[in-house]
């Protein structure tokens, strides 16, 4: 049975000091996702969106007077949650949705990188992530970091390693023609 994600999160470290702690990790990851599937696409506009459903989110989340996480909690949680430890959870949960799916023969898996816009500051370059979409799902269902001095190529072998491929027809941009991804994708199970 598929996890529910506040269950995903529930599991991760919450790297943050016991002291002065109002939500649990689970409940600000929660409330990020929820304002991302409601169509905010920032960080201030996921804060003013739960402000905003605070009677509402405010009891589902197990909060006493409708109270959520502010702006401010927020931004410390993203700046201070383990990035790789978060993407290797939703990428094992993104791994149960699809096996518990009846497998499609011949299914697609694009691999692409994208840059997220508006995640640089002056001191930082934008943020830069390579995900794999389920186009029978519709679904990201793996999706890695690339390293600022670092390349999709790099991250690319990791990420195909994580997924099922067996029986999926995996696209990818040209840059990725090499041997060895081509190599891991036959070792999954990919189509020859």
């Amino acid at each position: 049975m598929l996890s529910p994600l506040a269950e995903v999160f529930g599991r991760l470290t919450d790297p943050r000091q016991r002291k002065g702690k109002r939500y649990e990790l689970k409940v600000v990851l929660t409330v990020v996702v929820l304002g991302l599937l409601s169509g905010e696409t920032s960080v201030r506009g996921i804060a003013a969106w739960a402000q905003e459903q605070r009677w509402a989110l405010g009891p589902a989340l197990g909060s006493k007077g409708g109270r959520v996480p502010s702006l401010g909690t927020i931004q410390r949680v993203l700046r201070q949650v383990d990035c790789q430890e978060l993407e290797a959870a939703l990428n094992e949960w993104a791994q149960e949705l699809l096996s518990e799916e009846e497998q499609e023969r011949w299914a697609g898996l694009a691999v692409d990188g994208k840059t997220l816009r508006g995640s640089g500051e002056p001191e930082q370059n934008s943020w830069q992530v390579l995900s794999a979409f389920s186009q029978r799902l519709s679904v990201v269902v793996g999706q890695r970091t690339v390293a600022e001095h670092s390349s999709e190529l790099t991250e690319a072998r990791p990420l195909l390693q994580a997924l099922l491929l067996a029986g999926k027809l995996v696209t990818l941009d040209a840059l990725h023609t090499q041997r060895e991804t081509a190599q891991v994708i036959l070792e999954k199970g990919g189509p020859t």
